[in-house]
């Protein structure tokens, strides 16, 4: 007998799916909140107040969190635009709670309750209730009754969950509890306090704790190790509506509310959900070279507005690369209060197969192979670093921690990358959660060059000092060399003892051997070229014997993308050169704008490989990538150059075409201070020879530094970007108003 099935089976109903498994869904979001009665019956008749007061029973009328900013102030706090108390934990806050009548505190019961997600529960450190008592020791309470008006301070425990609480105060009336407030709620967010010495996030130096968490104004590091650029980036943390999205973006990690108690279990969420590449998290990455389907990821100018327009719909933002990634999750991590850094490691290995060597293959003819080059180095990789303190691992090993949300490999399943130690990737001990051995390669590859030839291949260069070669950040004293935070110096024994404590810890290193020869070598000698110009590269080749030779060599010269992936050749040059004993001998070729420039992609850098084959047989290998200079665009204040609060400021952003083209389809974006800060203009084309000037009027309303950041981003000129350091001061005009209007 055949039973007949339904075309279509019902869909579950998702928010019931815990059935089965737990009594109650586990909370993972602070937006979701429970409603709770105005007025709560006890379930027990007989159950009442200790006494009654003779002027009747107490009513809750209003509470002040704000103490006219002091609170804000002294979390450091005040420059976010944000309507509800931020607080930082470990670090107490006041409020003060007026009554209808003088508050007794023999007789009066009365709590403040904290509620974070649904079904918070005490245990699970979702839900505080304490009684505003003189006997009430959790969270430091203090209470200081006046009258009809208590103070109260409280502090929440360093170890607090992180996020946006319910916050009520609740009195005992008759039989009953009443809530304060009646109708709606009232918030309080908690964050990370690097100022807590005994938080995990403790930072000692006041100057870096100012820099790592407070400052919203960024620069990211790129370019090669010979060339140092940098691109300034808005990390924007007090733009309106910034901060509401970080904590969307909290809640769409998914993780119980309680784990965010842990700086290591929020940054590596958050390291996950910053890329889309497996869970519809905030930015989808993109190297192609093809933008038309979203934004190019050279015309951002900061985080905020990718974080807005996450928040606003929930969708992937596009696209990303490294530096987006680092940026943006800065941003997010600051913001919670955890400090935070972008870190750019110029010569970055991605190794393929795990083994701590990156394989160049050369063919037969001296070119590079680019079928079998399976493995890439990245002018420069940009991740995050974080302070933290790692109570999961042994002491030494806290400090600044790798955390890096640009999805390259996959670690536990999901595309995260840390908090891997920076301590311990330079001693070599990568057996610790998380990340460490992928991290320990992207700074310690040896790169193998591979002659093919008939009987097999041959190694013909082993260059232990390219990966890693700088490493970068900014300080609040200005760009800082941290190479050595990552690594020894290179070939000294604390170096070699790395090397093998590592292996022992599980790097699957695989040593290559090479025949000592050491009689020619090869350099390429490039100047300082900007981008559309015509330059000479010399090749350089060195005779250490005391022979004659005679060299040929083969210049392969390419475009490729930051990331080392190959665009096109636009040249192969074959020279020979004869060097007399013991000395160099130098050819010159010349590189024309009008070859390589048909080539160009974005962030476009030209590599250049020459491979010399001497007269005996022997082999060497020279490469040097080379990034051409950009313009910069001008940005400049109109009139009397002065920014102040609340006044009307006019910038002009001015960028001259000096190359023999016309720019197509240029986008203009300019970031400035204020709620409406961020601008975009496009101009169809710029001719050759013509300046484009664009002006825009901002009006700031908080004071301090602060900048301006523009790019321009174009299908044929990409990475051309420009900012500017105001400082915005106070109003002295209105502020004389003001004291006129409060004085009698």
């Amino acid at each position: 007998m055949s039973v007949a099935l339904p075309s279509a089976l019902p869909l579950p109903d998702l928010s019931m799916l815990y059935r089965g498994r737990l009594n109650a869904p586990i909370g993972k979001s602070d937006a979701e909140t429970e409603d709770f009665p105005e007025l709560e019956p006890y379930a027990d008749a007989e159950a009442g107040p200790r006494s009654s007061h003779p002027l009747g029973p107490i009513e809750v009328v209003n509470v002040d969190l704000e103490l006219g900013g002091q609170n804000r102030m002294e979390h450091r706090t005040n420059r976010f635009d944000y309507q509800d108390l931020i607080v930082r934990r470990g670090q107490p806050f006041g409020m003060v709670i007026a009554f209808n009548r003088p508050f007794d505190a023999a007789i009066d019961e009365v709590a403040v309750e904290f509620r974070i997600g649904a079904h918070a529960l005490s245990d699970k450190h979702t839900y505080v209730s304490l009684q505003v008592h003189p006997s009430e020791t959790r969270w430091g309470l203090r209470c200081e009754p006046n009258g009809s008006t208590v103070f109260v301070s409280l502090t929440p425990p360093p170890d607090c969950v992180v996020g946006k609480f319910c916050m009520y105060v609740t009195a005992v009336n008759g039989r009953a509890i009443m809530r304060f407030p009646t109708r709606g709620h009232m918030y309080v967010v908690i964050l990370f306090n690097t100022w807590c010495s005994e938080e995990d996030v403790y930072l000692p130096d006041e100057a870096e704790r100012q820099e790592y968490v407070l400052n919203d104004a960024g620069e990211i590091y790129n370019g090669t190790n010979f060339a140092v650029a940098k691109r300034p980036w808005h990390l924007g943390q007090y733009r309106p509506g910034v901060l509401e999205a970080c904590l969307f973006v909290l809640n769409r990690c998914g993780m119980p509310l309680e784990d965010r108690r842990d700086v290591v279990n929020v940054c590596r969420r958050l390291s996950a959900l910053i890329n889309a590449q497996d869970d519809r998290g905030v930015l989808l990455g993109n190297w192609s070279g093809n933008y038309r389907m979203g934004v190019s990821p050279n015309a951002w100018t900061g985080s905020a507005k990718i974080l807005l327009s996450y928040a606003a719909n929930g969708n992937p933002v596009a696209y990303a690369q490294c530096w987006v990634f680092a940026g943006v999750l800065t941003t997010v991590l600051r913001c919670i209060g955890i400090p935070t850094r972008v870190v750019t490691n110029f010569n970055s290995a991605h190794d393929s197969t795990g083994n701590l060597k990156t394989d160049i293959y050369i063919d037969r003819f001296g070119s590079m192979d680019r079928t079998a080059t399976r493995d890439s180095i990245w002018n420069y990789h940009c991740w995050c670093e974080c302070w933290m303190k790692r109570i999961d691992l042994p002491g030494h090993l806290s400090g600044w921690q790798v955390v890096d949300a640009t999805p390259q490999e996959t670690s536990n399943g999901l595309f995260c990358c840390g908090p891997a130690s920076v301590v311990g990737i330079k001693s070599g001990e990568v057996c610790f959660p998380y990340d460490g051995r992928f991290a320990f390669a992207q700074v310690n590859s040896d790169v193998v060059y591979r002659r093919r030839t008939y009987r097999g291949d041959k190694i013909v260069r082993i260059d232990t000092t390219h990966v890693g070669a700088l490493i970068l950040t900014r300080t609040p004293w200005g760009a800082q060399n941290i190479t050595l935070n990552y690594k020894h110096p290179e070939g000294s024994a604390a170096d070699a003892a790395t090397m093998d404590r590592a292996v022992n810890y599980g790097c699957g290193r695989e040593r290559s051997a090479l025949e000592e020869t050491g009689e020619m070598e090869l350099e390429l000698v490039c100047p300082a070229a900007q981008l559309g110009q015509d330059f000479a590269l010399k090749l350089v080749v060195k005779n250490s014997t005391a022979e004659e030779q005679k060299v040929n060599l083969t210049l392969t010269c390419s475009v490729i993308y930051y990331t080392g992936v190959h665009s096109g050749d636009f040249k192969v040059v074959k020279e020979s050169a004869t060097c007399q004993p013991l000395t160099s001998e130098e050819v010159s070729v010349e590189v024309v704008a009008s070859d390589y420039m048909k080539h160009m992609v974005d962030q476009g850098c030209l590599s250049f490989t020459c491979v010399g084959e001497t007269t005996s047989g022997e082999t060497c290998v020279a490469a040097k990538v080379v990034k051409l200079q950009l313009p910069v665009l001008s940005i400049e204040l109109d009139e009397d150059g002065e920014c102040k609060v609340g006044k009307e400021m006019s910038v002009t952003v001015t960028f001259n075409n000096l190359f023999n083209m016309t720019l197509a389809d240029v986008e203009l974006r300019l970031e400035g201070p204020g709620d409406t800060g961020d601008r975009e203009k496009t101009f169809p084309t710029v001719d050759p020879g013509t300046s484009l000037k664009w002006n825009q009027k901002f009006i700031p309303k908080t004071e301090g530094p602060d900048q301006l950041v523009a790019c321009l981003d174009s299908p044929m000129l990409r990475e051309i970007n420009g900012s500017l350091h105001i400082n915005v001061t106070a109003d002295k005009d209105a502020t004389d108003k003001d004291k006129d209007k409060d004085e009698p």
